[in-house]
């Protein structure tokens, strides 16, 4: 094979979605992170980030399912676990093809390993999004406010933006009480009321956020209320690098907030109590992942909506790329973000990547 390609192998969480891939070896170590608002809400992830391939890959898989995100691009996710595999732009008649970077699992030539990082798409975000926990690289830069998957000048967002709201377009002035989400394509669309007296109800193990868990037992026997932050105004949130969720995603940095499932509102019925909030809603697809653990996705887009366990049912993981807050993308008016640790770091695939993360997390306070 050429020096200018890498042999390499992906998969997703499930295993229904796994091939072999011919990767572009050029900036292999260099790793594109895009904010942008399309990249959130397709993903549910607060970034994206894809390596470029050599050579088209194959579409055959019928767990295959492809999203047209516009006229000039679309992403491909595994139809079982919705972790996002390939993404396609059409450039001036030439067309590109990536890979989701958080699916390589083996390779002839590299191991994942991350030297330096650029941002796309930033703008979209207000507030930098978690670009801002990824500035400690010296090589680091912030890229053109375009998306990473529509580069060319010619290539706008114009015709998908007049299709979609922005991410205040619904907001109102009694809307202030409420965080909003909502994926990509508009099949998966809820609310978050902020913490009240009802949302100390739940009860839930320690998060490994904060106790990891090859160190000590999650074992909460003081029945602490952990996600409420800020005399219960807000809701903990951070991120993590277990293989579980980069494998479900498709991408290495999944970023979670937890919040009482009391909290939830299905928009479809304005139910405002979380006793009646229904996994079932919209476009929402379950998979589970492990006994008692169950991820939700959008069907359409592909979005990772929300993890949740039979263990602690009061309390639900939600994927922050969905949320819609007036402060921007990292929600800090909503969310209180652990910078002490990245979740079962020392499971992570990319070290360098999760070491840098974890260094601009700690500089952040």
């Amino acid at each position: 094979m050429a020096q200018d390609t890498v042999s390499a192998s992906i998969a997703c969480l499930c295993g229904q979605v796994s091939q072999q891939i011919v990767l572009s070896a050029s900036h292999i170590n260099q790793l594109s992170f895009c904010h942008c608002d399309s990249c959130r809400s397709t993903s549910g992830v607060l970034c994206t980030s894809y390596l470029a391939l050599h050579s088209p890959p194959s579409f055959s898989s019928p767990r295959l399912k492809q999203y047209a995100q516009s006229a000039h691009v679309s992403r491909w996710f595994c139809g079982i676990c919705g972790a996002h595999v390939f993404a396609h732009c059409r450039e001036e008649g030439q067309d590109r093809y990536l890979v989701a970077t958080g699916l390589l699992t083996t390779a002839a030539a590299f191991e994942p390993e991350t030297r330096s990082v650029s941002h796309w798409g930033v703008r979209d975000t207000q507030d930098g999004g978690l670009s801002r926990f990824l500035s400690g690289s010296a090589t680091n830069k912030v890229a053109a406010a375009t998306c990473l998957l529509q580069q060319h000048p010619h290539i706008t967002k114009d015709a998908e933006s007049k299709s979609k709201p922005s991410v205040t377009a619904s907001l109102t002035v009694d809307d202030a009480n409420l965080l909003h989400a909502r994926c990509h394509c508009g099949g998966v669309a809820f609310s978050i009321t902020r913490p009240n007296d009802q949302s100390r109800a739940a009860s839930s193990p320690w998060s490994d956020l904060l106790v990891p868990f090859h160190l000590a037992s999650s074992a909460n026997s003081d029945d602490v209320k952990w996600w409420l932050c800020a005399e219960n105004t807000k809701y903990l949130a951070g991120a993590c690098a277990c293989k579980s969720c980069r494998l479900a995603s498709g991408f290495p940095i999944q970023t979670w907030t937890f919040v009482s499932k009391i909290n939830l509102i299905n928009n479809a019925t304005a139910e405002m109590d979380g006793e009646g909030f229904s996994y079932e809603t919209g476009t929402l697809q379950r998979y589970q992942s492990s006994p008692e653990i169950y991820r939700e996705f959008c069907r359409i887009c592909g979005a990772t909506v929300f993890w949740h366990c039979d263990w602690r049912p009061g309390v639900v993981d939600v994927s922050v790329g969905m949320l819609r807050a007036r402060s921007g993308a990292r929600a800090e008016d909503w969310l209180e973000w652990v910078t002490g640790r990245v979740s079962f770091a020392e499971d992570a695939l990319d070290k360098p990547l999760i070491a840098l993360l974890e260094k601009g997390l700690r500089e952040s306070v």
